[in-house]
């Protein structure tokens, strides 16, 4: 019996491959995770933003474009900015609200700030997900292959015996 080349050259490659993938989504877990504590345990305070200026996101041509506008706000020697709204697809309306308030949370101690309070655990959860999925593939392959080495071990023992 020849153990097949191609059995444990599947196997290598899914283990290594689910290696690569687990070490990202726990990197992305652990964001996520320190992430939703520092905003569930900020303390944020409604401020008014400006919206600053809009910008030509999607579309070089006369179809498909799209604009974002962009918000600022300064407290304490410190600017708070982002992206307000995307895809606006009139240039006129973008360019209408430049200038508009909009609301913002800041946690002044902390320097964070929030467009809104909808706080989700969805991104630990899907992090976590994939992360476990990842692990249980890799141990799926690495039992499965020792399983078969270890058989073939095995076999070669009895075989050389005859």
């Amino acid at each position: 019996m020849e153990k097949p080349k191609n059995h444990t050259i599947a196997h290598s490659f899914v283990m290594a491959l689910m290696i690569v993938l687990l070490g990202i989504f726990i990197n992305n877990l652990v964001f996520a995770a320190k992430d939703y504590y520092l905003n569930t345990h900020a303390n944020y305070e409604k401020e008014y933003a400006t919206i600053v200026r809009y910008e030509l996101t999607n579309g070089r041509y006369d179809y498909n474009k799209s604009y974002s506008t962009f918000y600022e706000y300064k407290s304490d020697g410190t600017v708070y900015s982002g992206i307000w709204q995307r895809l606006i697809y009139d240039e006129e309306e973008a360019k209408a609200q430049v200038g508009k308030k909009v609301p913002i949370y800041i946690d002044h101690t902390l320097k964070r700030h929030a467009k809104d309070l909808n706080i989700s655990s969805g991104a630990i959860w899907f992090a976590g997900t994939i992360s476990l999925v990842c692990f249980l593939v890799f141990i799926n392959s690495f039992v499965r292959e020792t399983i078969f080495i270890v058989k073939w071990v095995k076999y070669k023992e009895m075989e050389n015996k005859k």
